[in-house]
């Protein structure tokens, strides 16, 4: 029998003896009838014998109460017993019957049989008389020559019981939330509750009686049908999940065989498989994330100029973290000389106070002799009484990238500076507000001078036409205007200029009009000057460090620089004639087209995109497209730069303010109280000379100490693991258990800070649990520690240690947490002990989070908490 079906037998026939059985007797003698009544409670003491004189106050009886079995002789008072059965069944339906009677014989015999006894049984013991036909398991009534008053007690008793067990199992069975149906031996349906009905697609009587392989053809040749018939040939129980096609549910199915065919429990596990894949997708997320932060964390003692770096730190100049030495030596002999003295100067302008945050670029030189833009951020976490520092920590971030991307931007502004065209971006007012050099020397004039002035050209623009068009530009009622103007400059009158003006939109917002103005005076210099142009376009087109490539209006691309072709790893003969979203995977056709058509001459759209590269690849681009005339064709000049830089940085930057936001509440929430308990004791001492109060000053330190030590484990602790090892969670929960882990409120030489020396360190711990999981074995030890102090601060005495499927859990016999705070538990600084510091179970989270597990906090077994860990990974 298995576990299921013993619970339900053992459950069921207790709901059978919780009431007694109460049996009806119609007597044809009094004597019989006497004897009868006595055997039948003398059988038992939760029997309960009715008497009638007749079948009519028998009935009357079965009309007014319940009744769970008839006793009935045969030469009854105006009907006989057979007439008497067919009329109680009539009205109560399958009543248990005994047809017990002292005139017995075959046909009588074979009467109550056809009309459907359960039992009949001649008081004489006529063994010649066709028995009723007993179910397989029918008491076997050795005695019945002897006694037969005993045997009819023992065929009651077994009726009744039998009765009460069948009511009881279609009770129970249409009340479980799982689906249940029966099947017998020859494949046919036999019996479905309630939840079993709703979830097949069919009515549920039209399937009773047929094979389930002729009703649902779509099973045959699939796993259920391999499994079902595999359980039936062995007798073996069986489990497993199935994708049920025709209702489209995922079923976790319970297949038990017997004698008689299957027992199959059947769960929609629909909605919980994809909750399961839904929590895969966020894990990995969560992985890559953390994998993607880029920054290092440095921590300085100022006192004694120890400073400890992490691994990140270590590698982002190529080193390994057992190569830099702990000191601030280690970092000083890196900086560039051209950069320490600024360096030296923003930390001391911090250290003073002038300052609410150490931060500066300089360069660090890398093992390999490079050097590398490194942003440091940080802060004093610690001063002496005196105001003076004595600890700081912070972060490095390779901007090595950005740095050249702010060259670029200057090297951009001193191109345009260059060119010989006269730019300027002027306000809605038409006035100056940025100039290039070109038009600086036109005017004769500087740029600080120049900014604010109302532009000569939009001044003449305006006096010639009778409308306003650069009011025009500026109202958004036209992008670009261009034609050609004479004007007077101070370096040259009479002059003739071609002009282009364009509408600045900026985010959405109108931020000016950009306008190039070009002296066309002379042929010789227009030449001149469009052959320079040209050589130059050509430069950049050839040799510019951004992919630029050209498509006409159906989006096939006619030309593409070097750049374009190595990035995307096609020869550049291969682009051409492409089209392009071949290459951009986020371009629908139809609706690039009509971007491409709404723009203007000289026009430029951007956007980010993604391009696919020549082997699959892909990588997130910035595009801008702009509208040229070539030659009187229209084509779209487009040029692209990669962003994933960018946009990892971005990602970084991102993770690491939340981080720096949570340090920064912890140590300005956490550390006022005992700053105000230490700060009031040190008063009241100096006031009353009572060195008692230094006491308290002390307890007051080592909670600073403790929060400072758990705000510390905390940082570490979420940092990715790198690499994990097979690791024995048995043997490592049992050295705890043995002592070798050291006490609940001792780090045991770890990686956290002492938690404190009231903590009750006697926890008794449980393992059960089996094999190895892939883990980084300090952080698991610290994830053990934690929960067991945890268990003892709350009152706990006794930790399970246990397997899961996929993972493992660690379960107390504390007071428990209430459904409602289990979120709150993980909170950074959350505890309801007088003597924790709050961090402990954030710690735990952090650990768990870096090696990509899921944790979970349910109620155990014996009202405690109980964490769960999943998505563990086994060797």
């Amino acid at each position: 029998m298995t576990k299921r079906d013993g619970q339900q037998s053992n459950a069921l026939a207790a709901d059978a003896r919780s009431e007694p059985a109460r049996v009806l007797l119609v007597a044809d003698e009094l004597a019989v009838g006497d004897r009868a009544a006595a055997g039948i409670e003398d059988r038992a003491d939760r029997f309960e014998v009715t008497r009638a004189e007749d079948a009519a106050e028998g009935l009357s009886v079965v009309d007014r109460k319940p009744v769970d079995c008839v006793v009935s002789g045969y030469d009854l008072p105006g009907m006989d017993g057979v007439e008497f059965l067919r009329t109680v069944r009539e009205r109560v339906g399958d009543l248990p019957f005994v047809l017990f009677t002292a005139r017995g014989s075959e046909a009588i015999a074979s009467e109550a049989v056809a009309a459907g006894v359960d039992e009949y049984l001649p008081v004489g013991g006529d063994n010649d008389a066709p028995d009723a036909p007993d179910a397989p398991d029918a008491p076997d009534d050795n005695e019945s020559n002897d006694d037969p008053y005993a045997t009819l007690a023992s065929r009651v008793d077994y009726a009744v019981s039998r009765s009460h067990t069948e009511r009881r199992v279609t009770e129970h069975l249409d009340r479980m939330t799982d689906a249940f149906c029966g099947i017998d031996e020859s494949w046919r349906l036999t019996y479905l509750n309630k939840r079993a009905a709703e979830l097949l697609p069919r009515d549920a009587e039209d399937l009773l009686g047929d094979q389930i392989w002729d009703r649902f053809r779509a099973l045959r040749g699939t796993e259920l049908e391999e499994q079902f018939r595999d359980a039936m040939a062995t007798g073996e129980p069986t489990a497993f999940e199935f994708h049920f096609a025709g209702p489209d549910l995922d079923l976790a199915i319970d297949a038990y065989p017997s004698d008689t065919g299957l027992s199959v429990y059947f769960r929609d596990v629909t909605e919980e498989k994809e909750r399961k894949r839904e929590l895969r997708e966020l894990s990995e997320r969560l992985r890559l994330a953390v994998e993607g932060a880029d920054a290092g964390v440095w921590d300085w003692n100022i006192r004694t100029d120890e400073v400890r770096f992490d691994e990140r730190w270590a590698s982002m100049l190529g080193y390994d973290r057992s190569e830099i030495a702990f000191d601030l030596a280690g970092w000083e002999e890196r900086v560039h000389p051209d950069d320490l003295s600024a360096v030296w100067s923003a930390l001391e302008a911090h250290f003073s106070g002038a300052t609410e945050q150490f931060q500066c670029d300089y360069r660090m030189e890398t093992k390999g002799g490079e050097w590398k833009w490194i942003r440091d951020r940080g802060r004093v976490v610690e001063r002496n009484d005196e105001g003076e520092p004595v600890r700081a920590v912070g972060i490095h971030i390779d901007v090595t990238e950005e740095k050249k991307r702010e060259r670029d931007l200057k090297r951009y502004r001193r191109l345009v500076d260059e060119l010989p065209d006269s730019v300027a971006v002027y306000d809605a007012d038409g006035r100056f507000s940025v100039v290039n050099d070109r038009i600086v020397d036109v005017y004769d004039s500087t740029p600080e001078e120049l900014i604010g002035r109302q532009s000569p050209l939009v001044a003449r623009l305006r006096e010639r036409s009778e409308d306003d068009p650069f009011a025009a530009l500026v109202a958004g009622d036209r992008e670009t205007l261009s034609g050609t103007v004479e004007l007077d400059f101070p370096v040259r009158s009479d002059a003739i200029v071609d002009f282009g003006f364009q509408r600045l939109v900026i985010d959405g917002e109108f931020d000016g009009v950009l306008g190039i103005a070009r002296d066309v005076t002379e042929k010789r210099r227009r030449q001149r000057d469009l052959e320079r142009t040209s050589a130059r376009l050509e430069a950049l087109y050839e040799d510019s460090p951004d992919m630029i490539n050209i498509h006409d209006e159906a989006g096939e691309i006619v030309d593409a620089n070097p750049v374009m072709a190595a990035e995307l790893g096609y020869d550049r003969e291969e682009i051409v004639e492409m089209d392009v979203w071949e290459i951009d995977t986020d371009m629908d056709p139809a609706e690039a087209i009509d971007v491409w058509q709404s723009l203007e001459m000289g026009e430029t759209h951007r956007l980010e995109t993604t391009f696919r590269r020549a082997d699959g690849t892909t990588f997130p681009v910035e595009v801008q497209i702009r509208r040229v005339d070539v030659q009187g064709e229209d084509r779209f000049l487009a040029t692209s730069r990669d962003i994933s830089e960018r946009k990892a940085y971005e990602r970084r930057i991102e993770r690491e303010n939340e981080r720096l936001d949570e340090f920064a509440s912890i140590v300005s929430h956490d550390l006022r109280n005992p700053l105000n308990v230490l700060s009031g004791y040190l008063r009241l001492a100096r006031e009353t000379g009572n060195e008692s109060y230094f006491e308290r000053c002390d307890t007051a330190l080592d909670e600073m100490e403790r929060l400072i030590a758990d705000v510390l484990t905390l940082a570490r602790q979420g940092d990715a693991v790198g690499s994990v090892d097979p690791v024995s969670l048995g043997e490592l929960a049992t050295r705890h258990a043995t002592d070798a882990f050291g006490s609940i409120g001792d780090d045991g030489g770890g990686d956290g800070a002492d938690a404190g020396d009231d903590a009750d360190d006697s926890v008794e711990v449980a393992v059960e649990t089996k094999g190895d999981v892939l883990a980084d074995p300090g952080r698991l030890k610290r994830l053990l520690q934690n929960l067991f102090r945890n268990a003892a601060e709350h009152g706990g005495d006794r930790v399970v240690v246990g397997d899961l499927s996929d993972g493992f859990y660690v379960a107390d016999n504390g007071p428990g947490i209430p459904e409602n705070r289990r979120d709150e538990v993980f909170e950074s600084g959350h505890t309801t002990s007088e003597s924790g510091t709050g961090f402990g179970l954030a710690i735990v989270e952090r650990i768990a989070e870096a090696h990509g597990w899921e944790v979970t906090l349910t109620a155990g077994a014996d009202g405690g908490a109980r964490f769960e860990f999943t998505g563990v990974e086994r060797p």
